[in-house]
């Protein structure tokens, strides 16, 4: 009977040991994160080490800063192309062996082709004149060609080499889609300008303003994804920045950068807006609206939804409002970095991104008192994107770190 006892009692004591041991480290592991103390020291593997071969990191992201560079010039282009009105000069899409005229039998074909379209038959030009317009389209064709092979041809060789592993070589490979997209997107806003018969919001033969705004985003958003992987392999990780005395603020500040990124996104879609109806022609005055703070006739067009593209007074009403929010928003934040205990990468962005909120301001009040002549217009644009250059730097000084360091900082924080 004793000895039945006993060996119950040894079954029951085996079977709570691992109940006790468990019970024992989760008190362990309280007791640990309660007495723990930050090390500064520690290993963290940095994540874009998963991505690439570490040591051509740097290789790999002058690459991609290459081609977000010219993926800048290629908006800067488009711009000029639209103020100049060269972009329905090219009257034929043939992505490859598109010919440059070479003689003027050459040049007299093409300006007879071009003779069949709306914009010719609204405004003729002499063959002069045609030139000029021309060379700016195709120069912005040929740029994006040569872009297209600069992006991915390296791709497909640093992939075979394995210097981009897999899993990141899907993702860089996406944006590569994204930019063939864009080539066709840019071909079916031009289309829209070769049709018959023009839109009622427009005065004069152009390319649709709903088209036009989709080409400029996906341009934009080609080269926000690029600079953001370019400055992912070039900066060093997160957990060389952020301690716990900083956490709370970094997280404040990532919230901030992300709502400024997205009133930097619609002022440039309004901005497409106002160049797809020239609204930028009219109410050449400032700070008011031809002596008006809000203007008659913003909701004139119908159905509702025309006014935000269709409509030049809401289109230009809106545009201003939107740069005042933005400038307004960009100032706090600045203010907010000068108080604040940010690490100093991510402050002076906050500074760089105050002085061109500044410069974008006094641009677009110059370019607007001078109805968007091509100089001043081109000024305005080119500002536009360094804005949101620093708007996307800010925020990605600010991005989280990797998930183990995450899991880090919350024992401390």
């Amino acid at each position: 009977m004793l000895l039945s006892r006993i060996r119950t009692f040894k079954n029951l004591t085996t079977t709570l040991k691992p109940l006790q041991n468990n019970r024992y480290y989760k008190f362990s592991n309280a007791e640990a994160s309660k007495n723990a103390k930050f090390d500064r020291n520690a290993h963290f593997e940095d994540p874009v080490n998963e991505w690439v071969d570490p040591s051509k990191r740097w290789l790999l992201g002058g690459w991609l800063l290459l081609c977000a560079g010219g993926v800048y010039f290629m908006v800067l282009l488009g711009g000029y192309t639209r103020l100049t009105h060269s972009g329905l000069s090219m009257t034929k899409w043939k992505p490859i062996e598109y010919v440059y005229p070479r003689n003027q039998a050459d040049w007299e074909k093409e300006f007879d082709y071009y003779k069949q379209f709306p914009e010719y038959q609204h405004t003729p030009i002499d063959l002069e004149k045609f030139k000029k317009i021309f060379i700016v389209e195709y120069l912005h064709r040929v740029s994006g060609s040569t872009l297209g092979a600069l992006y991915v041809l390296p791709l497909a060789a640093f992939t075979a080499m394995k210097w981009i592993k897999p899993q990141y070589a899907k993702r860089l490979g996406a944006i590569g889609g994204l930019g063939l997209l864009q080539g066709l997107i840019g071909w079916w806003m031009v289309k829209s300008g070769l049709d018959r018969p023009k839109p009622e919001y427009q005065q004069k033969p152009r390319v649709s303003t709903y088209r036009l705004t989709v080409h400029l985003s996906m341009a934009l958003s080609l080269y926000s994804l690029l600079i953001w992987n370019a400055a992912t392999l070039f900066k060093k990780p997160q957990h060389l920045q952020i301690t716990p005395e900083n956490y709370k603020t970094h997280l404040k500040f990532r919230g901030l950068g992300i709502g400024l990124i997205h009133l930097v996104a619609i002022n440039l879609l309004t901005g497409a807006a106002m160049a797809g109806i020239d609204a930028g022609k009219v109410f050449n005055t400032w700070p008011t609206m031809n002596g008006q703070i809000v203007p008659a006739n913003l909701f004139k067009a119908s159905p509702f939804y025309k006014n935000f593209f269709e409509n030049v007074v809401m289109v230009q009403f809106n545009h201003r409002n939107a740069a005042y929010l933005t400038y307004a928003f960009g100032s706090y934040i600045t203010y907010l970095a000068y108080k604040s205990n940010l690490p100093k990468q991510a402050r002076y962005m906050c500074f760089a991104l105050y002085g061109v909120l500044n410069y974008q301001l006094l641009t677009g009040i110059v370019a607007l008192l001078n109805q968007v002549q091509v100089h001043s217009g081109s000024i305005h644009q080119f500002n536009a994107l360094n804005v949101l250059t620093a708007s996307l730097l800010l925020c990605h000084s600010v991005r989280r770190p990797s998930v183990p360091y995450r899991n880090y900082l919350k024992q401390f924080v």
